[in-house]
Formats: C-alpha cells, structure tokens, sequence
C-alpha cells in the first residue's frame, strides 16, 4: 500500500522552512499528540534520506528530527555553515534540550533583533542563560520582555541563577497566578518544592505540568522520582509508561520502570543492611589509627593507602612487589586486618562483601573498558588507549544501575557522568536530600568496581 503524501500544514512547513518559535512549537505539539502527523512525519524523513543533498535539505531533515523528538539526530544534522535564522532557532532548542544551555544561550543571542525574536524567544534565551550561570544575559533577556507570564518566569529564572531561592520562587507563583498553564514557571515552581523537601506540593505542580500538552518528559521523569521516595510505586510505574510510549529507548524511563517493578515485590533485610553499613565504617578506618613500623606506614602513605579499605584491596604479590616492603611488613599488616576479620584480596575474590565487581553488571563493565579475555576477569585500572574500551570519566550515571535514592541524589546534584561523580565528596553526597550511609556505601561500591573513588577532602 503506497504511503499517504504529509498532510497540507506539514508540507508546507517541510517546503517553506519558515518557521519561527511559535509555529515550530505547534508543529511539534501536532507530531507528539497526533499519530497520523507523527506517521506522516516519519514518512518525510524517510523520503529525504540522508539529507546531504543540499543545505535546504539537511535544514530539513534537522527539523522533522527535532518535531519527532529525536533531538542528538537533529543536532547532528543541522549543517555547520547553515546560517538562517531557522537554522539557529533549531541550533539553541536542540542544544538546550541535549544540556548545553551555554550553547544555547549563544545561538539564541544571535537571533536577537530578527524577526525570528519573540516572548517565547526570549524566554528560551533566559532559560539557557540562566542554566549556563550568565545571571546578567538572563536578566537583560528579561527585561526586553513585555508584562506578563513570561517576563515573571524570566525574572524567576535569572533570580535562581543568582542563588535568590525565594524570590524566584514568587516570581514563579505571580506567573502562575497570570497564567495557570505556563509550563515553564509550574515546572520551575515544582522543582523549587521538590528540591526544598516539600514533597506534597512539588507533586502538585508535577501533575499540573505533565496534564499540559505536550508533556514535559523531564517533569514525568522528577514526578516519579517523587513517588518512588514516599513508596507510590504504582504511580511511578505509571509516569514511567508514559514517558516510554512517546520513547521506548528513553534509558532513564527503562531503569526507572525496572526499579518500580522491583520495588513492589522486594524484600529488604535491614540486618543484612546493618551489617554491612558496620562492615563499611571498618573499611573507613584510617590506616594512621593503627600501631605500625616506620617502614610499613611509609610504604602504604607512597601507594596512597589511607584506609584499611584501600588496604584490603591489594594482594600479598602487590605489596611485597613494592620497594623496601618486605615479609616483616606483610605480616604486621596481616596481623592487622585480622584483628578486624579482613584479609588481603578481598576485593579481587567472588565472596567480597563490599568492592566486588559483580556489583556492576558484566555488560556495563564491558561497554566501559571492552570485554574481557575469554575465562577471565575485568581489568579495573585505566581503561584501554585502543580497543573497544572508553574513558569511564564519559560514561553516563545511568549505566552505573544505581537504586532509586542513590540516582534521586544524582538527580539533584545534576551529575550526569562518572565524572562528574567523582569529583564529588562523600560530604556533599550526603548533604542531598534523602541520600543516606547506605546510598553512599553503594556509590563506593560502584565506583570500586571501576577502580574509582569519590573525591577526599
């Protein structure tokens, strides 16, 4: 059966490419809400190919990519020396959307004084200024819009971007109170509830926002996250399943779904959790507690071992390989962990209580640093300069698994990668809300399996 032509308002923005803010959010809202006009956008992407054919059509295939949320593909896609207005509109909505707001904020400053330059325009460049930290741009962006719903969410939004939490906070409420479906200033308002621990209201604004169409994914995304915490698993299963029919490979959705599921038939052994939250308190102890000779603190402070939990980490072959550490040194470090039920190699056995690398999935292992040697073990030390291996300091949050409070924490902190967790500290962790010794004793183990700590004070 031969595919229906794009419908007349689709085709002609596919042959116009005239667009501005307003008309290219329409569109968009047609193509999520509406499966024909999503079929028949899928269509025109099909029949463009690769769009390399000239610049209208890479322009082209950028914008049917960015109406069917696909937005890495379209930024891709957009061409560099593209210099349309159009083309930069496309360039700052996918660069904001894929967290670049400083890339952002730059292509949308250029539109200024185009005709493409509007409230919603300018509420963009506010947005991205302000989550780019340049308080001032989100100000003067604020300042050129006229009074109103926008102009209030903009002062907000440049007022949290300079630490001014409270008065953000209104300003989000007298946006609300001039227009109660403003999804922006709902969802700014929700998230400075969620993050100052008022749960109740945050849910509120959270189900105001996502009844708005289209739904913001972000917010489906923080609302069950909400759930989660106060144990309303179905109906985080529920937000989850939305965000998933619009995007079956959404990867923060999928674990999301997963946990949920779990959670509603878990199990928790608060003894076992005790156990090993002492056993982690041991792990803690700095080595400078215990008795040892001159020799042996020397040998250990030079392979940066500050724990016993560092300690137990290498084998008898390590420390005796080190210089001037000999059979006199072992045995007193010996004779140390086994008044604290430790030994040396913990970590490298499959009966490790803590720092085990099953605790990471063999598949997430592998994508970080390539698949082992048939029968043998991951290699947990800096990742391959060839081979199918990458550096772990890229590799996103959500591959570490981690449970719904630790990755909630992640969340707040706004850590997105490996590393930008390890340049964080077990203090600063713990300071976030909800995140406890157990969530942090799991973010250890994490990384221990990747040969990787949390940044000491």
């Amino acid at each position: 059966m031969a595919s229906s032509a794009p419908s007349a308002d689709l085709q002609q923005f596919i042959d116009q490419l005239a667009f501005d803010r307003d008309s290219l959010a329409a569109t968009k809202a047609a193509v999520r809400t509406s499966r024909d006009v999503r079929r028949e956008a899928e269509e025109a992407l099909r029949a463009l190919g690769d769009g390399a054919g000239n610049g209208k059509d890479a322009l082209r295939r950028a914008s049917l990519l960015y109406l069917l949320s696909r937005p890495e593909e379209a930024l891709a896609s957009v061409p560099a020396d593209e210099g349309s207005n159009q083309g930069g509109l496309l360039r700052g909505l996918l660069a904001l959307e894929t967290g670049d707001p400083h890339g952002a904020a730059t292509a949308f400053q250029m539109l200024v004084g185009t005709e493409i330059e509007g409230p919603a325009m300018l509420a963009d460049l506010a947005t991205a200024a302000a989550l780019s930290g340049d308080t001032a741009l989100a100000q003067k962006a604020a300042a050129k819009l006229p009074d109103g719903a926008n102009a209030l969410y903009a002062e907000g939004i440049a007022l949290e971007s300079d630490g001014e939490y409270d008065e953000a906070q209104r300003k989000y409420e007298e946006a609300i109170s001039k227009d109660g479906q403003h999804a922006r200033a709902l969802f700014r308002l929700a998230l400075r509830y969620d993050m100052s621990g008022e749960d109740e209201r945050a849910i509120e604004m959270y189900r105001r926002v996502v009844a708005l169409q289209p739904t913001y994914v972000n917010a489906l995304i923080n609302l069950a996250l909400l759930f989660e915490d106060n144990d309303r698993y179905p109906e985080a299963e529920q937000c989850y399943r939305r965000v998933l029919e619009n995007d079956a490979n959404h990867t923060r959705a999928r674990i999301g779904l997963k946990d949920v599921q779990a959670s509603q038939n878990m199990y928790y052994d608060e003894d076992h959790e005790r156990r090993e939250d002492r056993r982690n308190q041991t792990l803690r102890t700095p080595i400078t507690e215990f008795e040892l000779s001159v020799r042996s603190r020397n040998c250990l402070a030079k392979m940066n071992i500050e724990t016993l939990g560092d300690l137990v980490k290498k084998t008898e072959a390590e420390l005796l390989a080190y210089k001037n550490f000999g059979e006199t040194s072992l045995q007193e470090i010996k004779d140390i962990l086994a008044q604290k039920g430790l030994r040396l190699g913990m970590s490298q056995e499959d009966d490790a209580p803590l720092y085990s690398p099953g605790r990471t999935s063999d598949a997430a292992v592998n994508a970080l640093f390539g698949a082992p040697a048939a029968g043998g073990a991951p290699s947990f030390g800096a990742p391959p300069t060839t081979g199918g291996g990458a550096d772990p300091h890229q590799v996103p949050i959500e591959s570490l698994d981690l449970s719904i409070r630790a990755r909630r924490c992640m969340d707040n902190l706004e850590i997105r990668t490996v590393g930008d967790l390890v340049q964080r500290t077990e203090a600063e962790l713990l300071a976030s809300k909800n995140f406890g010794q157990t969530s942090l004793n799991e973010v250890r183990r994490k990384l221990e399996a990747l040969g990787m700590t949390l940044r000491r004070k």
